[in-house]
């Protein structure tokens, strides 16, 4: 098993030199792996978890690891947790509990001593258990790989071992260990497979564990192949505009698998597989359907489905008192009034009404069902503020984050895009209220 490791640090280029924190419970397993990194003259550190969940029998595990490494000159060092309570505290399991605490001191020490690698004792009969509870959890193609070799600066090189190798390894050296009475227990879900699905698989097949390696090494091979695959068909479908993600309906529908590539682009922003169903039949549905997860909201249109993130926070109406520089959703915004006959600038993100109609204080808010306005340049006809946006083609995005400015509740300009023609200048006007939305200098396409 020696040359296992050997090899395992030369595939992977890891410097022998190298510093390595092994994680030792005092099993069989950790103590045939701490044996075999201190036998190879390897420059190790042993941390020990005593969780605190068996009583004496974590304590006594202790005791044996301290004594073990006492025996052979390794430097330990061993950490009490109080797992029950941390577990009730988030709200989770003892097992997930028990690997978050493990994991967060062993990066804690990693850095503390400046060690390069977490090593742990994770071998082939792990991998082919963790294979098993992933597909009764539900998984995909990244779970049937199993449990990675490297994992950034966390090692599991005993991957090619079995337990009974392991087993025949701490006999011939004599090194002793302990064995965690839980083990047995069949309340666990890992334990119901190791001691009744994984015998049958031996039995079927005494070659079993060697097949599952094999498996793994062709589905690691077979995951790069599928996610260089979707990354690829991703950007064939996919668009972006006025901070939206455009996804293209009939391009989609066209890919080869539809429902996984819909599945794949939206599984980040948290749509669950059901969902990913109802968007993809909806593609025959009349424009306006919409689809929410968390934060993000998905629309269907006529070409596109759009996705974007709502910022939910309802926009508070704020009273401009007077002329001046504001912030508003953290948008620089100024009010300045100017001598009539000023050059008139044609950006719709700068806003000149005539000071006489355009009456402080002014309201900023947002677009209501029901608002109208009269557009500028038609004159006394008022208009639809949704039908303004239809003939615009705007977003539900834009729609959604579109501000109003009024004076004496009249809509004197749609900011960013256009002034109500009641409060346009003319040969009467005295003075000019100029109003520059200055996240609007540069406007969007729009779609």
């Amino acid at each position: 098993m020696q040359e296992i490791i050997k090899e395992f640090l030369k595939t992977h280029r890891i410097p022998e030199k190298a510093k390595f924190i092994i994680a030792v419970s005092g099993g069989p397993d950790s103590i045939a792996l701490l044996h075999l990194f201190k036998y190879l003259n390897l420059n190790i550190l042993a941390l020990h978890c005593n969780f605190g969940l068996r009583g004496k029998e974590s304590n006594r595990d202790e005791q044996f690891v301290k004594r073990f490494c006492d025996l052979y000159g390794i430097s330990l060092s061993v950490k009490q947790f109080q797992t029950n309570r941390y577990a009730e505290e988030k709200g989770i399991s003892i097992e997930m509990a028990a690997r978050e605490l493990r994991y967060e001191w062993f990066r804690e020490m990693k850095n503390k001593k400046k060690m390069d690698y977490i090593v742990t004792a994770h071998h082939a009969d792990d991998l082919a258990e963790t294979i098993f509870i992933n597909i009764c959890r539900g998984t995909g193609l990244k779970g049937l790989t199993g449990i990675k070799p490297v994992n950034g600066d966390l090692l599991r090189p005993l991957l090619d071992c079995s337990r009974t190798d392991i087993l025949q390894y701490i006999e011939q050296h004599q090194l002793g260990f302990r064995t965690d009475s839980t083990n047995n227990s069949l309340e666990f879900v890992r334990n119901k497979i190791r001691h009744k699905i994984i015998p049958v698989c031996k039995e079927i097949n005494p070659a079993f564990l060697d097949i599952i390696r094999e498996n793994c090494e062709i589905l690691k091979e077979t995951e790069e192949i599928y996610t260089y695959a979707i990354e690829k068909l991703k950007k064939e479908v996919t668009d972006y505009k006025n901070g939206e993600v455009l996804l293209h309906i009939q391009k989609i529908l066209a890919s080869p698998a539809p429902y996984t590539l819909l599945y794949e682009i939206l599984k980040p922003t948290g749509f669950n597989k059901t969902q990913v169903r109802d968007i993809l039949n909806s593609s025959e549905s009349t424009p306006g359907k919409q689809f929410i997860s968390g934060k993000f909201i998905l629309t269907k249109g006529r070409d596109y489905w759009r996705l974007f993130e709502s910022h939910s926070t309802p926009f508070i109406p704020l009273q401009i008192e007077q002329p001046g520089n504001y912030e508003i959703n953290g948008i620089p915004y100024r009010f300045e009034l100017v001598p009539a006959g000023s050059p008139l600038p044609t950006n719709p993100a700068i806003a000149c009404l005539d000071a006489d109609k355009a009456i402080f204080p002014l309201t900023i808010r947002s677009w209501e069902k029901g608002d109208r306005f009269c557009p500028l340049g038609m004159k006394k006809l008022q208009k639809k503020l949704s039908d303004f946006f239809t003939d615009l083609k705007f977003s539900p995005k834009q729609k959604r984050e579109c501000l109003l400015l009024l004076s004496s509740n009249q809509i004197a300009w749609v900011i960013g895009y256009r002034i109500d023609d009641r409060f346009k200048t003319g040969p009467l006007t005295r003075r000019i209220l100029k109003t520059v939305s200055y996240t609007h200098l540069t406007l969007p396409t729009i779609a």
